[in-house]
């Protein structure tokens, strides 16, 4: 197998174009076309679906494209070591989240697993965060219970639970400043998510049986800014308890019947089975590391900032 072909791959896989792809590799069209197909050989896959336009990986692409990565970088930091060059590649460990957990959370996770090696942190929406970690452009993804990871060709750890809550800003009293009508009589300012976000998904799993009479005054598929609008005093908003905890704890806001309107939610951490570079794989095993024998829950993340909240 040609190390060649590999970057002729991996380069194919991110522009989906054989034309583009030829060129930015400087060689001609069918030439490339040649070495696509003789790694297909090698490896004895279909790795591209040429019906398709753009064109589509198949299934044992993606999967090949994270063994193409990880061979193609480890082979060039390896030759640089010989050669007794220090390595100028930013070759990190590749971490994607929704916006709903780009809190501390993350980078306290990346920090009490491994503070040393370089890495990456993309923020997008859960749909995209899904479809990066498919295509092999992250190696972890860090998400709520997502139906498509649950099963193989991933794996997950579970990192902890928690709630998403209702919350407000307090009176003058430290009470919610805004609190649901019983009788659906006096509507409550509400903060509400975009249809098409995750979060709104979570929500219509406990807002249909026990709704309350609200006014939508805001929408955004962001939770930070639905936080910085409950501080302001704007409405009501469902947050994840480990996004808040510091302002649950300080005061600045509070749980709005915490028994009654809360929602169980569950963190995990995401990857693909097939094989990743060194230093995604030293992360995971050192994770793996922290885990009490007991159960999945890692010690020191969701349910000890749960407890302090």
């Amino acid at each position: 197998m040609d190390i060649g072909w590999l970057e002729d791959f991996l380069t194919l896989a991110e522009l989906r174009n054989f034309s583009r792809a030829a060129q930015r590799r400087n060689i001609t069209q069918p030439a490339f076309g040649r070495h696509i197909r003789a790694l297909e050989e090698s490896v004895g896959q279909q790795l591209v679906d040429r019906s398709s336009s753009p064109v589509m990986l198949t299934p044992a692409g993606y999967q090949f494209r994270l063994v193409a990565h990880s061979m193609v970088n480890q082979l060039k930091e390896g030759i640089q070591k010989m050669n007794g060059l220090t390595s100028e590649m930013f070759n990190p460990v590749r971490f994607c989240a929704p916006h709903s957990l780009s809190s501390p959370f993350l980078l306290d996770l990346i920090e009490q697993t491994d503070g040393t090696a370089p890495f990456s942190v993309n923020i997008l929406r859960v749909d995209l965060a899904v479809e990066s970690l498919i295509e092999g452009t992250s190696d972890f993804l860090l998400a709520f219970d997502t139906h498509a990871l649950l099963q193989p060709p991933f794996i997950n750890r579970l990192l902890g639970k928690g709630e998403l809550l209702l919350v407000s800003a307090p009176n003058d009293h430290g009470q919610p400043l805004f609190v649901p009508d019983k009788n659906h009589h006096q509507p409550v300012p509400y903060l509400r998510y975009s249809a098409d976000s995750y979060s709104a998904r979570m929500v219509e799993r406990l807002m249909p049986q026990q709704p309350f009479a609200c006014e939508p005054i805001f929408e955004s598929s962001l939770c930070d800014l639905h936080r910085q609008m409950a501080l302001r005093g704007k409405g009501v908003a469902w947050l994840p308890d480990c996004q808040i905890a510091d302002e649950i704890k300080q005061g600045k806001l509070v749980a709005v019947d915490r028994e009654r309107w809360h929602i169980p939610y569950q963190i995990r951490l995401y990857r693909n089975q097939a094989r990743l570079h060194q230093r995604a794989e030293a992360f995971w095993h050192r994770l793996s590391q922290r885990f009490t024998k007991g159960g999945d829950i890692l010690v020191n993340t969701v349910n000890s900032t749960k407890s302090s909240a």
